[in-house]
């Protein structure tokens, strides 16, 4: 299992190993493509336990990858959308042809793991929709849709969405140990798809979300007591894992 900190790269370097990885923000994301390229695994959060900056998240995606055109992007959003029929104006005048779309998409880093689209904290409906207002402008990128209280419920998780690479496990503290929480995680490995528990803060809480399936993890206390803790945690994050533990 991975743990994922926000230290930079220099720092990575200091603590190398195997089961380090480095989590950017849109506040914290120096020297992203020597990381990619030094061969550590990287995801994004998108900060909005802290409350949405969408201009910030923005920059941030263009920052991983530049924007593909229009076209491409409705191309991965909508596989079937082949062309459409859409309006152009010309000399004052409005005309209505064929829209052919490009297909041309440049594949992500291999060492880009998942991106966090925006969510709303502990709201599996409203997180629905943030995803889906936010899916085409991001579907070139891996995404990961964050699972939040309710999201057990029939539909609210967009399992099948074009460009979805992970789950990253939300919500308040009870819901996100619970069994609820246990068995998506369990869904999303079933499909080979990333699972990633937030605020992991113990040695305990480290073995509960590996014993659920989780390849990843992080926690603030990483980055902050990075000396004291980090290699400790690298230590715990490579032990194979049990059997499923109460949390």
């Amino acid at each position: 299992m991975l743990l994922l900190t926000t230290a930079a790269l220099p720092q990575l370097d200091q603590h190398r190993h195997m089961n380090l990885g480095r989590l950017i923000t849109p506040r914290h994301r120096c020297r992203l493509a020597d990381t990619l390229e030094a061969g550590y695994p990287v995801a994004a959060d998108n900060d909005c336990f802290q409350g949405l900056d969408a201009t910030s998240v923005c920059a941030m995606l263009e920052a991983i990858a530049p924007w593909p055109s229009v076209g491409a992007r409705i191309r991965r959003a909508w596989p079937w959308a082949r062309a459409g029929v859409g309006w152009s104006f010309v000399g004052g005048g409005v005309r209505r042809e064929a829209i052919v779309v490009d297909e041309r998409l440049p594949p992500p880093h291999p060492n880009l793991l998942w991106i966090a689209v925006p969510d709303v904290v502990g709201d599996a409906d409203a997180t629905l929709e943030q995803f889906r207002a936010w899916h085409m402008w991001a579907c070139h990128l891996p995404l990961a849709f964050a699972l939040q209280d309710g999201a057990e419920r029939s539909g609210r998780v967009p399992w099948d969405a074009p460009g979805l690479a992970g789950v990253f496990v939300g919500g308040s503290t009870g819901w996100k140990l619970g069994p609820d929480a246990a068995g998506l995680v369990r869904e999303a490995r079933r499909r080979g798809l990333h699972a990633h528990m937030g605020r992991v803060s113990t040695a305990r809480r480290i073995r509960y979300a590996q014993s659920i399936g989780c390849t990843s993890f992080d926690s603030s206390r990483y980055s902050r007591w990075r000396e004291l803790l980090l290699d400790d945690g690298l230590i715990r994050a490579s032990q194979p894992p049990q059997l499923r533990l109460l949390p």
